[in-house]
């Protein structure tokens, strides 16, 4: 299962029981040692670090238990700096370099230093001025290094996540992320139902564009339309290029009616604007909304193909597909 778990999901697996690994025979020694505060510390942190490890393990609220994970260690090494004394404070530097692993940047340099702030407070008096200053020193280090590294990671995962989910040519959503965030609105609807509507468009005889004026002007057309689309597209909504001249709008809390009238404005708008001088260019839109919550995405979306199939029959044409209550007989009605 662990293969295809995020990062931060296999670090939520492996450095708790790392830890509870870790913690355990300390507890047993300390219970030994009739050091009972400190042991029931220790068997305290190796149940909740065992019980992190098991949700993250099962994918149950990831971002929540990174707080929490991060909330832990912090609580735990000040719990045993003010128990046992300055040595514990070893323990600090592990937990900042989790801190940058786990959280967001900004929010890790804010929490980085509260916990170099508490460190300092509990060690100063414990240790010479010169032995806090060094430990505080040598802290701020490890941490401008997690730094560094946590920042230059989120760059690259953030580069790397466009690449994966951007259509190079025209900037707009790929079919990877378009499935991706259908799912994620489809389980929306399943909790909190909500108009919600898909837009699937294609380009009338783009074939023939690419036979007469070359590729290259094909690819130009494809960005220009992507321009005159998202120029009546709200914040919220997305735009997604699925095929060579196909397309893809999911907007944002629309009914039927409303995505007809968008699907609608688009059309008028591709068919008055100049692609190329003495060609007029038109698209075909097929729209349906999803209201059969027993409806998969793979059937949605054959459903609303189904509607552009009937479009692209007189072409420059939006057709509307009907409720998908009826399954087996699902007719078409051109809007």
């Amino acid at each position: 299962m662990l293969t295809r778990s995020t990062l931060h999901q296999k670090i939520l697996c492996i450095v708790p029981a790392l830890a509870a690994i870790t913690i355990l025979p300390l507890g047993i020694y300390r219970i030994t040692q009739a050091d009972w505060i400190i042991a029931a510390l220790d068997i305290c942190i190796f149940i909740l670090m065992l019980t992190i490890g098991y949700n993250a393990y099962h994918n149950k609220r990831i971002e929540l238990l990174k707080q929490l994970f991060c909330l832990l260690a912090i609580v735990g090494s000040f719990a045993t700096i003010y128990l046992k004394g300055a040595i514990q404070i070893y323990w600090s530097y592990p937990v900042i370099a989790i801190i940058f692993y786990l959280l967001r940047v900004r929010i890790a340099l804010i929490v980085c230093f509260l916990a170099l702030t508490g460190y300092t407070i509990l060690t100063y008096p414990l240790v010479s001025t010169l032995a806090s200053i060094s430990f505080l020193i040598t802290q701020i280090v490890t941490a401008g290094c997690a730094f560094a590294f946590s920042f230059e990671t989120s760059k690259q995962h953030q580069a790397l996540t466009r690449m994966t989910k951007t259509d190079p040519l025209t900037q707009t959503y790929n079919r990877r992320a378009f499935q991706e965030i259908l799912q994620t609105k489809l389980d929306n609807y399943h909790r909190h139902p909500e108009p919600t509507s898909m837009i699937l468009l294609d380009i009338d005889f783009f074939k023939n564009i690419n036979d007469q004026y070359g590729h290259q002007q094909g690819d130009e057309v494809l960005k220009q339309l992507c321009h005159v689309i998202k120029q009546r597209l709200r914040k919220n909504d997305y735009l997604f290029r699925v095929g060579g001249e196909e397309f893809v709008i999911l907007p944002f809390h629309s009914n039927s009616a409303e995505a007809n009238i968008l699907a609608e404005s688009i059309r008028a708008e591709v068919h008055a604007y100049c692609f190329i001088t003495d060609h007029p260019i038109t698209i075909s839109c097929g729209v349906s909304e999803y209201t059969n919550k027993q409806e998969n995405p793979k059937d949605w979306y054959a459903r609303t193909d189904k509607a552009l199939y009937k479009a692209k029959a007189t072409r420059n044409k939006v057709c509307l597909a009907d409720n998908a209550d009826d399954q087996t007989n699902q007719s078409l009605a051109c809007k």
